[in-house]
């Protein structure tokens, strides 16, 4: 009798180290298998669009000049953040690419970041997979987990894949969203690793130098740090434990972020630590600004500039409308690159009207944007499964050792919703909210769980994972064609070709948005414009030669023209290789008129002709 009780255990013992095994593996192999793919799709990602450049990339690229150039106040920008540029700065200052090769090293750079942001996203995982383990042991019932851990960590690669492809858009964005998305993994896998006392000081270290860096990626991590340090404060429990590692925390957190407050402070004159918000804000809830919708919130509406505005643009010729707007900096396109400048003086005020619906628009999209859309449902869900299995155990034991990185996750989106939201935005936080959901709806039953427990998550990430990859085999198929950046690249290598040197001064006659992105590859810096709604204006005009006159005294040396001038206009107009621009290089006919044209250039005002 006893021999067979004996054999019994044995073969229990036998089994139940056989399933921890197989679990071990499938764990393993699913985490090898998700790596290769979500690495296999950035690579093609990167390749399939390394000639591609969005308009906010041509602010960062400006920006990295500054280790080129030694022009450091260039990386203190109150709307773009310094480290993504300084980086960029870092990897042109080792490769010294030609103009050709500046974006693939951009895209390459991009890939480099990928990689820490997987990493960063599986010191994440490992954090709520831990969690996951502790809680199925805590309430072991002799029974089979409801889900598997492979399972979990399926879907929590999905999740990844998802929201870095299909909502940051990495590593084809240049932006330093995928940066911001590194530091929101690291600092909320350290708070989550903060329970375990023997490195908790440690990790409280970390987390106050990854809160300060990660400022310098974006600013919107700048409040968030206070949110993620009184977090951990709650989360330690016990003051007298908390009060010294999270003392020392935030020490560090003012030390690495307290040069670039400082720096911000000086340039807007004021304490700050940024003006992004202060002016989206007055643009998106406000809606302050020109009425030249197509040109920005600089471009004056017919009743002239704001009084607001302490720099606002000058308008050298009417019919078509002409601007001009040099600035101290040397930059591509000053309105967009250096923002802080143009937009100064406008502002903030509060609107509850405006700013109710602006939360609305804001929660609109969540449920509209297709990008978006997959994670906000897997999010309401997420959260009404969790709310029910709380509701029906109501024990203080259910609330889920997972629940820090909830708070982060939500309050992120929420001061989003306040001014602007965007997908790539809201990624990062949507990922580690989901994540955080993960112990709750996996916790274990009251009967046997079958292979079909595991379906849901299995299936929704393979899905996303599947989704991820035909988005990346879209981009890597060339479509838009007009996205892709070539055609910039040529209008760039062309304009030289045709007498346009790099470091010369031109005007456009069209949309910035492309213009800007030919006119830094060309290395040329955009002076004046003729908005793209004000180009019938332009080719209609009887004598066009006042308003090249206009374009001289701004010190333009030559228009470039995003349209095909009518057969009537073309004279004097030459097109840039097989595009659809045209360039007119402008010429003062001597040089008495060369030396009056640069009197009238550099004078402070400039009357309307």
């Amino acid at each position: 009798m006893l021999e067979e009780v004996v054999k019994t255990k044995r073969i229990e013992i036998q089994e139940k180290a056989l399933g921890i095994w197989n679990d071990d593996r499938r764990s393993s192999l699913v985490v090898v298998g998700c790596r290769i793919i979500c690495v296999g799709l950035a690579v093609l990602e990167a390749w399939s669009q390394r000639n591609f450049i969005n308009e906010d990339g041509i602010s960062y690229l400006d920006m990295s000049d500054a280790l080129i150039r030694h022009n450091w106040h260039l990386l203190v920008n109150p709307i773009w953040s310094p480290l993504y540029p300084m980086l960029i700065g870092l990897a042109t200052w080792i490769t010294h690419p030609s103009a050709r090769w500046e974006v693939p090293l951009v895209h390459a750079l991009n890939f480099v970041i990928f990689l820490a942001a997987l990493a960063s996203f599986e010191f994440l995982l490992r954090q709520v997979v831990g969690i996951l383990k502790h809680d199925g042991d805590q309430t072991n019932t002799g029974l089979p987990p409801r889900v598997p851990v492979w399972a979990w960590q399926l879907l929590g690669y999905g999740l990844f894949a998802w929201s870095t492809f299909g909502m940051i858009w990495a590593p084809r964005m240049v932006t330093p969203d995928l940066c911001v998305a590194t530091f929101i993994y690291i600092d909320s896998g350290l708070l989550l690793s903060l329970r375990t006392e023997s490195t908790r000081f440690r990790n409280c270290l970390l987390l106050g130098f990854a809160l300060g860096l990660g400022y310098f990626a974006k600013a919107i991590l700048f409040p968030m740090a206070f949110v993620f340090i009184a977090v951990a404060f709650v989360l330690i429990g016990s003051w007298k434990k908390a009060i010294r590692p999270l003392a020392m925390a935030f020490v560090i957190f003012c030390i690495v972020s307290a040069p670039l407050v400082i720096a911000m402070s000086s340039r807007v004159g004021k304490a700050s630590y940024s003006e992004v918000g202060n002016l989206n804000y007055a643009w998106h809830v406000n809606h302050v600004g020109g009425g030249k919708i197509a040109g920005g919130p600089f471009f004056p509406a017919a009743a002239g500039a704001p009084a607001y505005l302490k720099h606002p643009l000058a308008l050298l010729y009417r019919q078509p409308e002409v601007y001009e707007f040099k600035e101290p900096l040397s930059l591509t396109y000053p309105p967009r690159s250096d923002m802080a400048y143009w937009g100064a003086g406008t502002k903030v005020v509060f609107s509850p009207r405006n700013q109710v619906l602006a939360i609305a628009d804001g929660l609109k999209l969540f449920f509209r944007d297709p990008h978006i859309l997959p994670l906000s449902i897997l999010i309401v869900l997420g959260g009404l499964i969790a709310l029910l299995r709380l509701v029906s155990t109501r024990s203080a034991k259910t609330i889920p050792r997972s629940w820090p990185i909830l708070i982060p996750g939500v309050v992120g989106p929420c001061l989003y919703l306040l001014i602007s939201v965007e997908p790539r935005y809201v990624a990062p936080f949507f990922l580690i909210i989901l994540l955080g959901l993960f112990p709750i709806i996996a916790r274990k039953g009251s009967s046997g769980i079958g292979a079909r427990a595991a379906a849901w998550p299995v299936a929704v990430g393979a899905i996303l994972i599947v989704c991820s990859g035909l988005l990346v085999a879209y981009h890597l198929a060339g479509f838009p064609r007009a996205e892709n950046g070539e055609i910039f690249l040529r209008v760039g290598t062309a304009l030289n070709e045709a007498g346009v040197e790099p470091g010369e001064e031109i005007g456009i006659i069209g949309d910035s948005s492309d213009g800007c992105r030919w006119a830094r590859l060309a290395g040329v810096q955009i002076v004046a414009q003729v908005l793209r709604e004000d180009m019938p204006d332009f080719w209609n005009v009887a004598d066009p030669s006042g308003v090249y006159q206009a374009f001289i005294r701004a010190g333009a040396r030559a228009v470039v023209a995003e349209q095909t001038p009518p057969p009537d206009r073309i004279s004097g107009w030459q097109r840039l290789g097989s595009t659809h621009y045209y360039v007119h290089l402008l010429e003062p006919k001597n040089e008495v008129e060369r030396v009056t044209l640069n009197s009238i250039a550099v004078t402070p005002s400039r009357q309307v002709r």
